[in-house]
């Protein structure tokens, strides 16, 4: 058990040291104009099981660089996701999205769906979880003072800190889980321009035309199509193999 901990330990590091030579090379290549190799190097970084931020805004980089709007966009929005405040990100995505065909509205949202998203914005979905995981780790320790402890004032204390450590946890797994199951998928459009269909069917009734960076809210996949929401509230469906992932 030793030795497979410490080779798993070896081959982590292993890693983690050829990933940082990879990125310096990466930005050698960038730094010098040389963006399709840097794009490649990075894409060899994406393949390891190591990611960041920092990764995707690069490759993102790499892609405006070259002029694919589309790949830009989606890596972009990948990076905005594991750092959902970084100031380079959100003007660099801003800076893209000025070239793209399509400017969609925003339907406003109430008051209070504002206010819980910026609540689980303020950390990541794990980030949440980790931290609820600590106060219920909190409350048990107290609770096993509390338990053991013969001083009446002290025990009055380690109940009332235990309590608030429990309601503490449990509100921030709440809103981890409300996090979690309100988390929309969503896509980017990779093709110049498709025509959004009322039904998954390519005989169906063209409704409007999208162009390559459209962000859409995936909602659900039939064959080899996907119905999509915009931003400004229409659906649609368009063809699966059209869209990439965030």
């Amino acid at each position: 058990m030793r030795l497979f901990g410490l080779f798993l330990l070896l081959a982590t590091s292993l890693v983690a040291q050829t990933t940082e030579e990879l990125f310096l090379d990466a930005s050698t290549h960038y730094e010098n104009s040389d963006f399709d190799t840097a794009l490649t190097v990075y894409q060899a970084i994406e393949n390891t099981p190591i990611y960041s931020s920092d990764l995707y805004f690069n490759i993102a980089n790499c892609y405006y660089k070259t002029n694919n709007i589309a790949k830009a966009v989606l890596y972009y929005e990948k990076a905005l996701r594991l750092a959902p405040k970084d100031e380079d990100v959100l003007f660099n995505l801003k800076l893209v999205q000025l070239q793209l065909v399509d400017r969609l509205a925003v339907v406003p949202l109430p008051f209070y769906t504002k206010w819980m998203d910026t609540i689980e914005n303020l950390f990541e979905i794990d980030q949440w979880a980790k931290i609820g995981v600590v106060y219920f780790l909190a409350f048990c320790i107290l609770l096993l003072y509390f338990l053991f402890s013969s001083n009446y004032n002290l025990k009055r204390k380690l109940f009332l800190f235990s309590i608030l450590s429990l309601l503490a946890s449990l509100l921030i797994f709440g809103i981890a889980s409300h996090s979690l199951s309100t988390e929309k998928p969503n896509a980017i459009l990779m093709e110049m321009n498709a025509y959004v269909k009322s039904a998954p069917s390519m005989q169906s009734e063209d409704l409007f035309i999208l162009h390559e960076g459209a962000k859409v809210e995936v909602i659900e996949i039939f064959k080899d199509w996907t119905k999509i929401k915009l931003s400004d509230g229409m659906i649609g469906w368009l063809k699966t193999d059209d869209l990439e992932r965030i």
